[in-house]
């Protein structure tokens, strides 16, 4: 009976200490796979959070009322939430392409006599709502691609967007329909009445008005958010492109079904993204103009804030005290700080049963970001995981038109 005893007791210690190691080696798996999806989420967003604004007018370089926005106002703005994750949009010219001309060159810009490849194309002719360029065979334009217009030396730029996917099935001019003008919306200006007269040449439009220089570039667009796939939290990116060329997009608009196949997912288990801009302070005494002046804008908890695109913008050529340059405009943004919460791909079992799963806001805290309703995260008996960073976006900077 004695040895009975000890056996036992020997058997519980073994069985007990087995149990204990199985428990942190699935917590320690469930936070391997968190930690894999946080460095998928930050290495996407790093790679092209940095190139914002690259080529482009800083003042449009991030958009918070435009796309996939059909019903922005005040009290429901479009990219933040304090009871949602948030939403980050923003554009970038394409660098996928070379200039084959110099600086001394007579026409800088995409010509015959200085070409380009990649994406960027000679612009031969134009109107409202047309765009023709001298393509390459098998040069694809999707449907929802931007595209900027610039005169020589890439001047005056302009933006516009293809309506109707097309595709060149040989080299020459080929004409591409784009999406009608929307007044105020400067990534559908296109090259309407009142544009630049250095567009202008001698020919007749759409396919042979153009002057000498003007050329076209990719732009390409980025839209952050999170979507539940199959019940499952993703961070999802939406380029604005019909990848599947069925006719629609992932754009959300007030009528019809976005096309959610045509999104890239990123990172599994991304619960919640919630993002914060951060301004440039002043040196000379003027006022933070965000909610908790403290020059980040969409940190105060419970506060819905945004920058404003109809704040005074700087022009490039502002210099850096001038007041345009400390106003809520997005022009000013120099910095995106960005924090995800990654939930664990499966539950967390080895847990007591009374344990109903980590909270929705790092030890210590109440709210992420502006965030602090959580009332609709189901906890689940999930662990929860969070990562922050901050990327700068040094193209806000530019002082200067981009040339090539």
């Amino acid at each position: 009976m004695v040895g009975a005893a000890i056996a036992i007791v020997v058997i519980g210690i073994v069985t007990a200490t087995f149990l204990s190691q199985q428990r942190a080696l699935q917590t320690l798996d469930l936070s391997r796979e968190a930690n894999n999806a946080a460095r998928d989420a930050m290495l996407s967003m790093q790679d092209s959070v940095g190139r914002a604004g690259y080529g482009i007018d800083p003042r449009y370089a991030f958009d918070f009322r435009n796309y996939s926005c059909p019903s922005w106002s005040a009290a429901a703005p479009c990219r933040d939430s304090i009871n949602g994750p948030d939403e980050l949009v923003f554009v970038t010219r394409d660098p996928g392409y070379y200039w084959a001309g110099a600086p001394t060159s007579t026409i800088q810009g995409c010509d015959p006599t200085a070409t380009c490849t990649g994406h960027a194309w000679q612009v031969l002719g134009f109107d409202s709502t047309h765009v023709t360029v001298d393509a390459r065979s098998g040069d694809t334009f999707l449907k929802g691609q931007l595209l900027e217009m610039a005169c020589a030396k890439g001047t005056n730029p302009t933006m516009g967007r293809v309506g109707t996917t097309v595709k060149a099935t040989s080299a020459g001019g080929l004409q591409i329909t784009l999406d009608a003008v929307v007044a105020g919306d400067p990534y559908r200006t296109n090259l309407a009445a009142g544009h630049d007269a250095c567009f202008d040449g001698a020919g007749a439009g759409p396919n042979a008005n153009a002057a000498a220089g003007v050329s076209a570039f990719f732009v390409s667009r980025y839209r952050y958010h999170v979507a539940s796939i199959n019940g499952e939290p993703w961070l999802m990116l939406d380029r604005g492109l019909d990848y599947n060329q069925n006719g629609t997009t992932a754009e959300k608009l007030a009528t019809g079904t976005p096309d959610t196949s045509d999104e890239i997912p990123i990172a599994r288990g991304v619960e919640d993204l919630q993002i914060a801009y951060l301004l440039r302070p002043s040196t000379t005494g003027i006022v933070a103009p965000d909610n908790g002046a403290d020059w980040i804008v969409g940190n105060t908890p419970g506060t819905l804030e945004e920058p404003n695109p109809t704040a005074t913008a700087p022009t490039q050529s502002s210099a850096d005290t001038d007041p345009a340059r400390f106003t809520l405009h997005p022009a000013n943004i120099r910095a995106v700080r960005i924090q995800i919460v990654v939930r664990s791909l499966r539950q967390d079992i080895t847990q007591p049963t009374p344990w109903a799963g980590d909270v929705s806001t790092p030890p210590g805290s109440t709210s992420l970001e502006n965030r602090n309703d959580f009332t609709a995260v189901s906890l689940g008996r999930y662990r929860r995981y969070f990562n922050s960073v901050v990327f700068a976006v040094p193209n806000q900077s530019s002082k200067d038109p981009f040339i090539f």
